[in-house]
């Protein structure tokens, strides 16, 4: 099943191309974008991403150097934040 399903991932891939339906610089910030979209509209998401990477906090080492209340803070408009900065 894994074969085939990558199969049909590389022949879509190639005849339509990178998509760009999920923004993000870093494959570290899509998946911070994943955690941060749970229960939440894209915009907050945005918001939250914005403020992590001018806190220059959107890498794994600056993420862990954030304390909890710092990190809460930050994410805080993506909504949940005390569940995401668990997951985070």
């Amino acid at each position: 099943m894994r074969r085939r399903l990558q199969s049909i991932y590389h022949r879509l891939h190639k005849h339509f191309g990178p998509q760009g339906w999920w923004p993000g610089q870093s494959r570290y910030e899509v998946i911070v974008g994943a955690i941060l979209a749970q229960n939440t509209n894209w915009g907050n998401v945005e918001k939250a991403i914005r403020r992590l990477r001018q806190a220059r906090a959107l890498t794994p080492a600056g993420m862990s150097a954030l304390s909890r209340r710092r990190l809460q803070q930050l994410i805080r408009p993506a909504g949940f934040f005390a569940v995401k900065t668990r997951r985070l």
